[in-house]
């Protein structure tokens, strides 16, 4: 009776396990069909949206070389959604201050080196057609060379004012030691140096600001260009975005096997604003929201519901 009782429960017992190992088996058959199906609908509107952009380019509202089309990537990330990411161009600006302190202290008799003028130079991280990272350095020519040569000539300013403050503590202490009937002659040298150094200071002077006239000047061709290139990629962005927000709205209602609970978003690479957090923009647009937009306020609504920040 026992051993009738054990090989009941121990049928059940497998019963059981094969139900749950066909319906586990049968859960993974329909993530895995489910999963292929979003696949080909995520293809479809990744072949629109690479149509549209490619249209904006064509028509001239986007600059041939600004995004590829082989950067247009997506990947499905389980429980959250679709990311999407796209490269935008990015340019990286060094600006050197620089500071000549003619009056710092340094031990006697120990030469000044030529002062090295720190200069503004741009340098910019394309992409080619094949993916490859080149890198771009731009000197701005002949500001460049002017402040190069004024900063060389005030290096050789400072050093003759440092040779005439030596010269005059020579004179000085030989002064101290010397009979009356020997000092005329250093107090005329020791008063022509003084002049001489005033008129060194004055020149020194001159230079310094010619200089700092110059890096000026750079430095406003840089800003202006920064804020060129700031402006023209917040306008590349505004255009991706809208052509994103309408592939979206017409389109995002065939992604029928994305789970309701999940989103697509966007990762604009170079996009954001490093202020607010960052050098990438980020969308994400609930399946919800795809769902629902439609009518003439669609596209605006779709943003305004979107979550946008930089990270």
């Amino acid at each position: 009776m026992l051993r009738k009782q054990i090989l009941t429960v121990s049928l059940a017992a497998a019963v059981i396990a094969g139900c749950a190992t066909v319906a586990a088996q049968a859960s993974q058959d329909n993530d895995a069909s489910q999963r292929n199906a979003l696949k080909e609908q995520l293809e479809v509107m990744n072949s629109i949206l690479t149509t549209k952009l490619e249209q904006n380019k064509d028509t001239g509202k986007r600059r041939m070389g600004h995004w590829q089309q082989r950067r247009l990537n997506y990947d499905y990330l389980a429980g959250q959604g679709v990311v999407y990411r796209v490269k935008f161009g990015r340019a990286f600006d060094f600006d050197f201050e620089f500071d000549f302190d003619v009056d710092a202290p340094h031990a006697p008799g120990v030469p000044i080196p030529p002062a090295t003028p720190n200069v503004s130079i741009e340098k910019r991280v394309i992409k080619t057609d094949d993916g490859e990272d080149v890198e771009i350095i731009h000197e701005p020519g002949e500001a460049y060379e002017m402040v190069a040569e004024r900063g060389q000539e005030v290096g050789e300013r400072t050093l003759a004012v440092h040779e005439y403050r030596r010269k005059i503590r020579d004179l000085e202490y030989s002064l101290q030691a010397t009979e009356a009937n020997g000092r005329e002659k250093l107090e005329q040298e020791l008063e022509t140096a003084r002049k001489d150094l005033e008129a060194a200071r004055s020149e020194l002077d001159a230079a310094k600001e010619q200089l700092r006239t110059a890096t000026l000047e750079i430095r406003n061709n840089i800003q202006e260009r920064r804020e060129q290139r700031n402006e023209k990629l917040q306008q590349q962005v505004a255009e991706f975005e809208q052509t994103m927000a309408e592939t979206l709205c017409d389109y995002g209602v065939t992604l029928k096997s994305l789970p309701n609970n999940e989103s697509v978003s966007f990762v604009l690479e170079g996009a954001g604003n490093k202020d607010a957090g960052g050098r990438n923009k980020i969308y994400i647009f609930s399946k919800s929201s795809l769902s629902n937009c439609q009518g003439n306020d669609g596209v605006s609504d779709l943003l305004a519901k979107a979550v946008t920040y930089s990270f």
